[in-house]
């Protein structure tokens, strides 16, 4: 369920020769780290720029819809946008890009690596539409795959050899994702924990400097911003941290729950062969959904700043959902327990059938949805008043490093996309706790079937 994972590994090389490294008449390292930051700022401004266009897309197409009332508009700007973005690929790009973070991996792999240059803008083309009419997902893989395509056009030019070739392209993803996330070290994690990069001291700097630039860059480029403000922050207190301990353990079961839904839905959208066909039922899959629970329209930030800060009504808006005097409770077991429940429906709906988009962003909204499932849920049962602020943001986490299989990524992302830093703890146990649960979960499951 991951926007990819292809494992890339570098040469444990310490050292590269001088000709390997020569960029103009610069010195060897400071000629990549130049590069990289170069890199980093063009990642950073695509990210910026790719989140403007959903934005003021979104805007155009739901701003004049009734807040507290039933949209029908709902069920038919999501399907429009999957059908749009499958023009764009066959007819204007001239490529299929659905995945496209799992294809550059596979070009990385075989030792390919000139990535198409379509890559450079398609992908922010392609999640504009896709995003912006309400696809329910996220923009961090199409942003990774344009930073990457951008690091192999640069390296290219500048004429370097293969194993530089590899650093600069995880270099670029890396910036991509610093940028959309705002989040520089997330960004590094990812090249790191996910992408599979085995990097030397020098790379890895090189891979800072891209991440910082562009992470910071897109931050700039959008205000100084963050993507889930918290005006209301609830502090962590220690004795809760046997709950943590369990919101963990629920996270990791929930996260097997996820990925098996998204594996259920993508083998079901297999089965139409036609693309038209698949987008007809990907697409109305999707609108039904969003039609139920809006909420699921597209990223989703701002509706989870608004759940973290206690503004249950958010989850209610723009449907029929929308009752004077419902219970908090009720919203909050009802519809967060239901948008958790099919996420993983609509975010596959979104990726596997003509959409581009990604998988990571998904998991942090799903996540925020289960934590406050969750707290609400022990509070009714056991009589407590566990901050439920903090279970979300602890699930966000939880739930993103037992689906992405990223703990280190998760934890940093979740931090520095809500500016709550003081969370690090418990995010970071919630973010192992669940990570181990998958894994010994999977582990047992696989020596069962041996």
């Amino acid at each position: 369920m991951s926007d990819s994972t292809p494992n890339i590994s570098s040469p444990n090389h310490s050292q590269l020769s001088e000709q390997e490294w020569r960029l103009g008449s610069l010195p060897p390292s400071v000629s990549l780290y130049v590069l990289a930051g170069l890199v980093g700022l063009l990642a950073g401004l695509c990210a910026s720029i790719l989140k403007a266009t959903i934005k003021w897309t979104s805007l155009l197409l739901v701003s004049h819809f009734h807040e507290h009332g039933v949209n029908w508009g709902l069920l038919f700007i999501p399907i429009t946008g999957i059908l749009l973005t499958v023009a764009l690929q066959r007819y204007g790009l001239k490529r299929n890009i659905e995945h496209g973070l799992d294809k550059i991996g596979d070009m990385v792999r075989r030792g390919q690596y000139i990535i198409p240059s379509t890559y450079t803008y398609g992908p922010v083309l392609a999640s504009t539409l896709t995003l912006g009419f309400g696809g329910s997902a996220g923009a961090e893989g199409p942003i990774a795959s344009t930073g990457a395509a951008i690091a192999s056009q640069m390296g290219r030019w500048f004429g370097l050899p293969p194993r530089l070739m590899m650093i600069i392209i995880g270099c670029g993803a890396g910036a991509g994702i610093a940028g959309i996330f705002k989040a520089p070290v997330g960004g590094i994690m990812f090249t790191l924990e996910v992408m599979g990069m085995t990097m030397t001291t020098t790379a890895v700097i090189a891979l800072t400097i891209a991440c910082v630039i562009g992470g910071m860059t897109s931050y700039g480029m959008t205000g100084f911003k963050l993507d889930v403000p918290l005006t209301h922050p609830q502090y962590f207190d220690p004795h809760i941290s046997g709950w943590v301990i369990v919101i963990g353990v629920l996270c990791g079961l929930y996260s097997l729950y996820y990925t098996q839904l998204g594996v259920w839905m993508h083998k079901l959208l297999g089965y139409a062969r036609s693309p038209w066909i698949r987008a007809l039922l990907s697409g109305g899959i999707l609108s039904v959904l969003v039609f139920l629970f809006p909420s699921l329209y597209g990223e989703g930030y701002s509706t989870m700043a608004k759940l973290i800060d206690g503004n249950f009504a958010a989850m209610t808006d723009y449907s029929f959902w929308h009752i004077e005097g419902l219970p908090p409770l009720i919203t909050i077991i009802l519809i967060c327990g239901g948008v958790a429940a099919v996420k993983s429906l609509a975010c596959t709906a979104t990726n596997s059938g003509g959409g581009v988009a990604g998988d990571f962003a998904p998991t942090l909204f799903a996540g925020c949805m289960a934590g406050f499932f969750f707290g609400g849920l022990i509070n009714e049962c056991f009589g407590l008043s566990l901050p439920l602020g903090n279970c979300a943001l602890m699930a966000m986490a939880g739930t993103m490093a037992g689906t992405i299989k990223a703990p280190l990524m998760a934890m940093f992302i979740v931090v520095e996309m809500t500016g709550y830093y003081g969370m690090m703890f418990p995010v970071a146990i919630c973010s192992v706790v669940s990570y181990s649960t998958v894994w010994c979960l999977t582990l047992r499951k696989m020596q069962a079937e041996m």
